[in-house]
């Protein structure tokens, strides 16, 4: 989920110097859910050690509608070197501007690429939201998705076989929103892909199932080492929802199909 990479990574947070305001002002409109609120406050009282499943769930419930404050600086890149916007809980008797995860997921995560930590202080934080599952919650109201998919569950390269068959397209909004496309095709742009473009490819299993993976252009014969190679791949994860499942291919297997990001 993130939440231990993210603590045990050496590297303090970094600052970014940006500012964001919600989209609406603190008015009823944008204000949270204070019974939810309520709920993360009393949640987050209970020692680390003591977290199950149990208190996973129910803050994984309650945060997307509670109040936030924002931090100072609002956005940092976390030790993992993504960034990330800062939100605490309200503190007593103080006025604050009021920020919501469902709210702000339209107003400017997912166009700007950021993920989210909760609460964070030198001895540790009590969640991290990483892109990729602000995008699940964008799109199937929850930061996880723990059921079975038709994602393959599969990471790397992946040979197609001359007599396999094989359906392929793009991905659908629901499936990668633009916003989301965006921000990769940049990611991947900054890290030497000139030209980024995708694919969704559908193949029927032995049991007669259908499985499905997101497909990018590139493999390790683009890159100077395999290490590189497998960083950014790696890397790319952190902008998809935690279910999706991601291969690499050359272009020309399907150069009809790969469109640009």
């Amino acid at each position: 989920m993130g939440l231990f990479d993210f603590l045990n990574k050496k590297e303090k947070p970094k600052q970014i110097t940006e500012t964001v305001q919600p989209a609406t002002e603190s008015t009823d409109a944008y204000l949270g859910d204070l019974e939810k609120t309520s709920i993360i406050q009393n949640l987050v009282q209970i020692p680390k050690n003591d977290r199950d499943e149990k208190w996973e769930k129910s803050f994984l419930e309650n945060i997307g509608e509670a109040s936030f404050r924002c931090g100072e600086p609002q956005v940092i890149t976390g030790p993992d070197g993504y960034p990330y916007f800062q939100l605490f809980l309200p503190e007593p008797n103080t006025s604050f501007q009021c920020y919501v995860i469902r709210n702000m997921k339209d107003d400017f995560l997912l166009n700007l690429g950021y993920g989210v930590v909760i609460n964070p202080s030198e001895s540790g934080v009590d969640w991290v939201l990483s892109y990729g599952t602000i995008v699940n919650f964008s799109l199937n109201n929850e930061f996880y998705t723990p059921t079975e998919t038709s994602f393959s569950k599969k990471q790397g390269y992946e040979k197609i076989s001359s007599n396999e068959k094989v359906m392929v397209g793009q991905p659908s909004e629901k499936l990668l929103p633009k916003p989301t496309r965006h921000i990769i095709s940049e990611f991947l742009k900054a890290n030497g892909i000139a030209n980024p473009k995708i694919l969704l490819m559908m193949r029927t299993m032995e049991e007669g199932n259908v499985s499905q993976d997101l497909v990018f252009n590139f493999t390790v014969k683009n890159f100077n080492d395999e290490n590189t190679f497998e960083n950014l791949a790696r890397s790319l994860t952190w902008y998809l929802p935690v279910h999706y499942s991601i291969v690499f291919m050359n272009e020309e297997s399907f150069s009809a199909d790969f469109m640009p990001l």
